[in-house]
């Protein structure tokens, strides 16, 4: 097994917290039926700022999910969620910006899913995977509002 020191990234994550959790269920369902996703992602820049030798970043990611079984419409879900990053990129704001978008929200992303996993389960209905996002191809193809 190989071992290294200080592989710690420059591109980190401070803090997190989920601004919004919306969960309308409007009918119950059983376990065994099949279940189809859809929904809308959305993402902004928040804020950015720099300090001495680093950038502090804010954004935010939106994921709006409609559940249906058999074009029958059972559940809907809005997620928002913020975090905060620091990365120290050698004084280049656009390097930064392209991390926010690539690394930050593939990591709010990841718990976001965790959560509407976690609240579906406990809101009676089966649990709620949502797709990984390929969010190079996302920002690609982003219309910026």
């Amino acid at each position: 097994m190989e071992q290294q020191e200080n592989v710690e990234s420059y591109f980190q994550m401070q803090h997190s917290y989920v601004k919004d959790l919306n969960m309308h269920i409007l009918q119950k369902f059983e376990n065994n039926q099949d279940i189809n996703i859809s929904g809308q992602l959305g993402f902004r820049i928040i804020n950015i700022r720099e300090e001495k030798d680093y950038f502090i970043g804010e954004i935010e990611l939106i994921n709006d999910i409609n559940v249906n079984v058999k074009d029958d419409d059972k559940a809907s879900i809005h997620i928002s969620m913020v975090g905060m990053f620091t990365g120290n990129t050698n004084k280049d704001r656009k390097k930064f910006e392209k991390m926010l978008k690539l690394n930050g929200a593939t990591t709010l992303s990841h718990l976001i899913r965790a959560y509407v996993y976690s609240a579906t389960g406990l809101g009676g209905i089966p649990n709620i995977i949502t797709p990984m996002i390929n969010f190079v191809n996302f920002f690609k193809n982003a219309k910026e509002e």
